[in-house]
């Protein structure tokens, strides 16, 4: 591992689609903490790398949290990633770095592949008043990006990252993900009927598999229910009464 190295970047959130994020990790042609200068066209355009568990964790082991692409946008190195919410890492890695707002940094791996000699030091520097940097990168091949506590990024933020649907948003996008299966299901057995033929037994399966995940919805839906006394309860219990109608015609299917 030691011809890889890490660059850290900072991260400022704001409202997008839940998992989704979108960080300027780099600035190219300046001078970051660790004395590097990455010179642009350094980086390919569209490498998918992978997000790694906090501070690198990854690499001893743990199970990497996402997924992101790399890009360059003139100065900037963008990544446009995705945090893994169907894992219990991912989105605990997610809301971290979304509540850690502007406090959060960034570090990614990468390997070098091209430096500047002595003469490409020297002239930069003579451009820019007698700053100098230890190396100039030429190429460089990014590999996995990681939140860290302290890094070495200049200049670097998100762009944006998902807060997710507001309640009555999702209550209602999930009631319409279960009516639309249903219509579909119901679509399906009149085609059926018509052919003279019954669903399948897989399709059946699929059907009862269903039904009992939305009895066991039920149940703790009723469990939530409160005598409504203002109107987020109103539209939560008007959401809840629709579901029943659908659950109920779907019953009707696997008689």
């Amino acid at each position: 591992m030691d011809n890889y190295e890490r660059k850290s970047i900072a991260i400022e959130l704001k409202a997008d689609e839940e998992g989704l994020f979108s960080a300027r990790i780099a600035t190219l042609d300046v001078i970051d903490h660790d004395g590097d200068l990455t010179l642009p066209g350094a980086f390919p355009q569209g490498k998918d790398v992978l997000v790694s568990a906090y501070e690198h964790a990854s690499w001893m082991g743990s199970l990497p949290v996402g997924v992101a692409k790399v890009r360059e946008d003139g100065d900037q190195v963008i990544a446009d990633g995705q945090f893994n919410l169907n894992s219990t890492v991912g989105r605990d890695h997610y809301e971290t770095v979304k509540f850690s707002g502007k406090l959060q940094e960034w570090s990614y791996g990468f390997q070098v592949l091209a430096v500047g000699n002595d003469k490409d030091i020297q002239r930069w520097t003579d451009a820019h008043e007698g700053a100098r940097p230890q190396r100039i990168i030429k190429k460089v091949d990014p590999f996995e990006l990681s939140p860290v506590l302290k890094g070495a990024g200049i200049g670097t933020a998100t762009l944006g990252i998902k807060a997710g649907l507001p309640y009555v948003e999702h209550m209602e996008a999930a009631l319409a993900a279960v009516s639309g299966a249903l219509e579909r299901t119901k679509s399906l057995a009149d085609l059926r009927r018509g052919e003279g033929r019954d669903l399948s037994d897989a399709n059946m399966e699929r059907i009862k598999a269903l039904a009992v995940s939305l009895s066991e919805v039920k149940e703790e839906l009723e469990g939530l229910l409160v005598k409504p006394t203002d109107e987020s309860n109103e539209a939560a219990i008007s959401l809840y009464l629709r579901y029943l109608k659908t659950n109920d015609e779907l019953k009707e299917l696997i008689r």
